[in-house]
């Protein structure tokens, strides 16, 4: 496409959703629309942790997915900002206006309502929350799909989550099936990651400006079902006038799951099973149609707006198709429900990369109280992401969306696993190893910068 072709069609674009409340080039896209964990979202949680105690309710530390015992039966139902329902489980999407968002003392105010807010006679655990922030102030919400379950337990494990964003790619319209197709897989591959795949349901989280767009988008979400075989589950939908795109994702496991995490130990190596930083190509060339002076320190440094266009068509591929087959090969390497771990057989320890980017591998070394090394970090296209984090476009280049999936475990078992994505079509990468118990320290080579220049990111690591 010609440059001026790309250039109108970018105005119109950024009319169109600056309408809907969204400015692509104030607010970056996909999972980078989270409320950030460590500024805003931890300190929030540890401030109502004793409130919501009062009330017998407990939040969950961060996990990929709530998990819990199947049970024979199990109720679903959505409340939009609170209701009635004997819940002993609840995963919840909240959307916060930018003031909210960036203060954790006004987020903690509205999660404290909002959980209190449901009104169960159970003990309530929140088991997966997440977060993202609006342009639009009146259009805070809290959708929380809430779960009874009786007392007749199975032999498997059924893992909830919840993901919705609000735009994928600015240059596509908001009602095209790849932003739905994104944010769905985004979704699943939360419980991918932990190797369920099993009897899937999909609640979808669907609104938009105008009725019209919010029917199309309801459309989408039953195509995606239909595609892939996934059960949907139709319930209501919140009412915010803004653009929501996700889903509740219910899904179950009969093997264990990978939350090994006391198995971690030195010796075992790191493996992602793709490049990292989807949203980063986005990104670059939406700025480089918004700035077009940004082409030629680009050009300067070897890279053309071709370049940028081919990078972005490939990771958009990736990011609507749903990572079923790195499901299936986690699934393989682990215990069956109710077995034990061996350290050369199956997998430790897994999450993806997502909005946090790379930082996922500092929370999880926590999780499990390793040290870590670092020796690289894949991405899509180097240059590009070194250019994002060198003028600022993106302050950390390894984010994405329906991201890699990070695998600790024994360097027997990722030879194995390497194999086997590879022959699906992953490009999976050791990117590092275990160096020994710990307090969770990630150690990471100085070129990291080049990829990342948040201050409050890059300080839990240690540069070497």
């Amino acid at each position: 496409m010609e440059m001026s072709d790309l250039l109108e069609r970018f105005k119109d674009n950024l009319t169109k959703y600056k309408k809907m409340g969204l400015n692509p080039l104030s607010l970056a896209t996909g999972c980078a629309v989270k409320v950030d964990l460590i500024d805003t979202v931890y300190p929030a949680l540890e401030k109502i942790k004793n409130g919501l105690l009062e009330h017998n309710i407990e939040v969950l530390p961060r996990e990929d997915t709530d998990i819990f015992v199947t049970r024979k039966n199990m109720t679903i139902k959505r409340l939009i900002n609170g209701g009635e329902f004997d819940a002993d489980r609840a995963v919840s999407l909240i959307q916060v206006n930018q003031e909210t968002a960036g203060n954790p003392d006004k987020f903690a105010e509205f999660l404290l309502k909002t959980y209190i807010s449901v009104k169960t006679k159970r003990r309530l655990t929140i088991g997966k929350g997440h977060s993202i922030v609006t342009n639009i102030p009146t259009a805070e919400v809290a959708v929380i799909d809430s779960i009874r379950l009786d007392d007749e337990k199975e032999n498997s494990y059924t893992l909830a989550n919840n993901d919705t964003i609000q735009i994928v790619d600015p240059l596509d319209d908001p009602g095209s099936q790849l932003q739905v197709d994104v944010a769905v897989s985004n979704s699943l591959n939360d419980l991918f990651t932990k190797g369920a795949f099993q009897e899937l349901k999909m609640i979808p989280v669907a609104d938009a400006p105008d009725e019209e767009l919010k029917k199309q988008i309801i459309l989408n979400f039953t195509s995606f079902a239909k595609k892939y075989g996934i059960k949907e589950v139709n319930d209501i939908q919140p009412s915010t006038k803004s653009l929501l795109l996700g889903a509740t994702i219910v899904g179950k496991s009969d093997h264990e799951l990978p939350t090994f995490y006391n198995n971690v130990e030195e010796g075992f190596e790191i493996l992602v099973t793709r490049p990292v930083g989807e949203l980063t190509p986005i990104n670059v060339f939406m700025w480089l149609l918004a700035e077009p002076e940004l082409i030629g320190i680009l050009e300067s440094q070897g890279i053309t707006l071709k370049d940028v266009e081919e990078t972005k068509r490939q990771v958009l591929e990736v990011m609507r198709k749903p990572n079923f087959d790195v499901a299936k090969v986690i699934y393989e390497h682990l215990p069956r429900f109710g077995g034990n771990f061996d350290r050369e057989s199956h997998v430790a320890m897994t999450t993806d990369v997502t909005g946090p980017g790379i930082f996922v591998v500092k929370e999880f070394a926590e999780k499990a109280r390793v040290d870590v090394q670092l020796d690289k970090i894949p991405v899509f296209n180097e240059k590009i992401n070194e250019f994002a984090t060198e003028n600022f476009i993106i302050p950390n280049s390894t984010a994405g969306t329906n991201g890699a999936t990070v695998i600790f475990a024994h360097k027997k078992v990722l030879d194995d696993i390497a194999q086997e994505l590879s022959r699906a079509g992953c490009s999976p990468e050791i990117i590092g190893k275990v160096k020994g118990r710990g307090s969770g320290t990630v150690i990471v080579r100085n070129n990291i910068t080049k990829l990342i220049h948040r201050k409050n990111v890059l300080q839990y690591f240690k540069v070497i």
